[in-house]
């Protein structure tokens, strides 16, 4: 059996934006490996697995653009051995996801709100 997850979340920024951030989150955790940006700024996939016993899942991330921001799509699909999320564990995977994207998204606002050109 197979165990899917998803959740939706809303961000206050363009799509490159919000896809630049999502590859530093994908690039800084340890968690997810073998990431690969299927359609350019638009669709992710990543493979997590947090611990040796635990089998992985597929995270794919879908981003689309909205006259106000990016509506953003997190799927989570297990191994297909799994026979329950008894712990939930897939739907922390992905609530974990979109907070480490709040963040990040943040900071690059932060950050662009004291420097507007980008100048380093």
């Amino acid at each position: 059996m197979t165990i899917q997850r998803n959740s939706e979340d809303h961000f206050d920024a363009t799509p490159p934006a919000v896809a630049s951030a999502v590859r530093a989150v994908l690039a800084r955790s340890r968690r997810y490996f073998s990431t690969n940006e299927e359609a350019m700024d638009s669709v992710f996939k990543a493979r997590i697995r947090p611990t040796r016993w635990l089998p992985g899942t597929v995270l794919t991330i879908q981003l689309q653009a909205m006259p106000d921001g990016t509506h953003v799509v997190a799927k989570g699909e297990s191994e297909r051995s799994l026979l329950g999320d008894v712990f939930d564990f897939y739907h922390r995977y992905i609530r974990d996801f979109l907070g480490e994207l709040h963040q990040e998204v943040q900071k690059r606002k932060a950050a662009t709100i004291g420097n507007p050109f980008g100048l380093v």
